[in-house]
């Protein structure tokens, strides 16, 4: 009954920069500062006697109290037991949850100092060269009321099984280091050939910002337990127990919420989590004077990216096949398979052979084997520690420009780049990282870009001051953008026995069918006419509400027990291209010296997808 939870934020990003410029001779040295902080300041609402970070629940199945007492501990072959909907109206809750106001605060700071210098060596040869160092911290709650997970520290309401919440106020420790040593070198270069084509090329060391994180609040929530069968905690009409009294508490075994239950993971921080992620970035590329008013610039432009955040590729609490070894089982085993994604409770007796039991006293054996292995079984699947440092990325281009300085009021620029972008932030299978090297997302082989802008000029029509500023001055200007398409995911394999039978993750995406093309070859263009050749989805031929666009055919399931054969994207398997195109017209009134009056209009055309599915695909398109 009302929100379960409920905060008021505020963020807070003060900032400072400051720089010294001293040209001496050749050198123009520059030394600076930068200085943020960035806050985010949270209260929970309260409204007596309920907190709207509380919520009250009368309707959980198998202990609703409209239950009939004669049924518990039998399995009904259909329907449920109970009637929760009737609980609610009598008013009896089952379960409840209550917090109390919270006011608390998440922040960090980040630093930069640099100092550079740009040396004049000759007429035709310019040196940059210079250092930056940066420091940021991670996120931290100003009392150190933050949770993250502890894979060491006992947990209570789990038996004092390992895992548990932690508290920076109680341990008196940090949960991340700050990494000092975020220093980058940049030296450039330009070298002119002759008085018409420079040289230019460089490298330098990069970093990101620390990452903010997520984070979990204070855990100031007061749950109910669960009453004996058909029965319930009380009625509403009578107002909540005084038992119900919420505090703060930095409970380390907060999580699970009840004994004899598992829960989600709780949030766990990478003790690494204020690394900044790395860039190496290099360029060389020539600049040539084509005419008085045209330049062309071609370059090569490249970086490799280290530490990008990356919680996916560590396997906290996953399960491995050699773990499974050492309890006799093996990957691809069907008789295994079944054992495994079973209740415990029912083959304890099988399996103490193997030392297999309850992991501890209270762990629920209604939860499966596989569940009952786990490194932390009160907790279900991975643990991803926020913002690890695991993740690389490659970039490779080349990127060409062409520029029409200003002539009789024209300035028109191009842009071409041309692409490769791989990433590797996560993988199908979590022990090994290398599978998870792949096409990235946001790879966009092909990229133009063209803007032009046109200023009327002022002419002394027929000697009249009047025509001339009525018809000068006047700005038209265009933009259009065309890039390759967004890549289109692989459909997920949907085999009768995964890998993920036994090892709870996997197996990847589905099988590419060898000779089958990628998109329909049985289509219906809007003249009615049928076509067998693959359809192309940026031709506008065809009606998208009656024509399916992807080939089914082209995949196929990943066999029982495996891995995908090849886990990458494809990197031809893409969808609608997204154009951009805009113009704009009009002009700046110079009403006296500091005052100014802008008139402007803009048209924009675009096209943005709606539905891409292997049913069908629409577009919207607008202006």
């Amino acid at each position: 009954m009302g929100p379960a939870f409920q905060t008021h934020q505020f963020v807070e990003k003060p900032a400072a920069n400051l720089s010294l410029t001293w040209v001496r001779s050749n050198h123009s040295y520059k030394l600076g500062a930068e200085w943020r902080i960035e806050g985010n300041p949270q209260v929970s609402n309260a409204q007596p006697p309920w907190t709207t970070a509380g919520s009250f629940d009368g309707t959980l199945a198998l202990s609703t109290a409209t239950t009939q007492t004669s049924l518990e501990g039998l399995t009904t072959t259909g329907g449920t037991v109970g009637f929760g909907y009737a609980s609610f109206l009598l008013g009896q809750v089952t379960s409840y949850g209550v917090g109390v106001p919270a006011v608390y605060h998440i922040g960090r700071q980040q630093w930069g100092l640099f100092v550079q210098d740009t040396w004049k060596i000759t007429r035709k040869l310019t040196l940059d060269y210079g250092l930056r160092w940066d420091y940021g911290t991670y996120s931290v709650e100003t009392y150190g009321r933050t949770a993250s997970f502890a894979p060491l520290l006992p947990n209570p309401t789990a038996d004092n099984h390992p895992g548990a919440l932690q508290f920076e106020a109680t341990c008196k420790c940090r949960f991340a280091n700050n990494y000092p040593y975020a220093v980058g070198p940049r030296v450039g270069v330009a070298y002119q050939i002759n008085s018409k084509t420079v040289l230019r090329g460089g490298i330098g060391i990069v970093y990101n910002t620390s990452s903010t994180g997520a984070f979990t609040p204070p855990l100031n929530y007061q749950l109910g337990g669960v009453p004996a069968f058909g029965q319930s905690l009380f009625n509403m009409q009578d107002g909540p127990p005084s038992t119900i009294n919420p505090t703060i508490t930095l409970n380390p075994g907060a999580l699970p919420s009840l004994k004899g239950t598992v829960s989600t993971p709780p949030l766990f921080i990478d003790p690494n989590a204020a690394r900044p992620a790395r860039q190496y970035q290099w360029s060389i590329g020539v600049q040539r004077e084509l005419n008085r008013n045209l330049v062309v610039e071609a370059s090569y432009v490249a970086n490799r990216g280290i530490w990008w955040s990356a919680g996916a590729l560590a396997p906290v609490n996953s399960m491995s096949e050699g773990l499974l070894a050492r309890y006799g089982f093996k990957v691809g085993n069907l008789a295994d398979g079944t054992t495994l994604s079973t209740q415990l409770a029912p083959q304890l007796g099988a399996l103490a052979g193997r030392g297999i039991g309850l992991p501890y006293a209270s762990f629920p054996a209604t939860q499966t084997v596989l569940q009952s292995l786990l490194p932390f079984p009160q907790f279900t699947g991975n643990i991803s520690p926020t913002a690890a440092p695991l993740g690389k990325t490659w970039y490779d281009s080349l990127q060409a420009t062409a520029t029409q300085r200003l002539s009789h009021g024209l300035t028109v620029n191009a842009n071409f780049t041309w692409s490769k972008n791989l990433d590797q932030l996560s993988s199908p299978d979590i022990f090994n990282r290398s599978l998870g090297k792949n096409v990235s997302a946001n790879d966009l082989p092909f990229q133009i870009r063209f803007s032009a802008q046109y200023v009327t000029p002022r002419v002394n029509l027929w000697g009249s001051k009047v025509a001339s500023y009525v018809l000068g001055d006047w700005t038209v200007g265009w933009y259009a953008q065309y890039q390759s398409a967004p890549i289109i995911a692989r459909p997920a394999s949907a085999g009768l026995n995964p890998i993920s039978r036994w090892l709870g993750r996997g197996p990847g995406p589905a099988e590419r069918v060898a000779g089958q093309p990628l998109f329909s070859t049985n289509w219906m263009d809007y003249d009615g006419k049928v076509h067998t050749d693959p359809i192309d989805l940026n031709c506008h031929c065809f009606d998208p509400t009656k024509n399916i666009v992807l080939n089914r055919a082209a995949w196929g399931n990943v066999p029982d027990g495996q891995w995908s054969s090849n886990q990458s994207t494809f990197r031809d398997y893409r969808g609608f291209r997204y154009p951009q195109e805009n113009a704009n017209f009009g002009r700046t009134f110079r009403l006296k010296e500091k005052v100014t009056f802008n008139v402007r209009d803009v048209d924009e055309h675009y096209h943005v997808p709606l539905l891409l599915s292997p049913f069908g695909y629409s577009t919207y398109r607008g202006s």
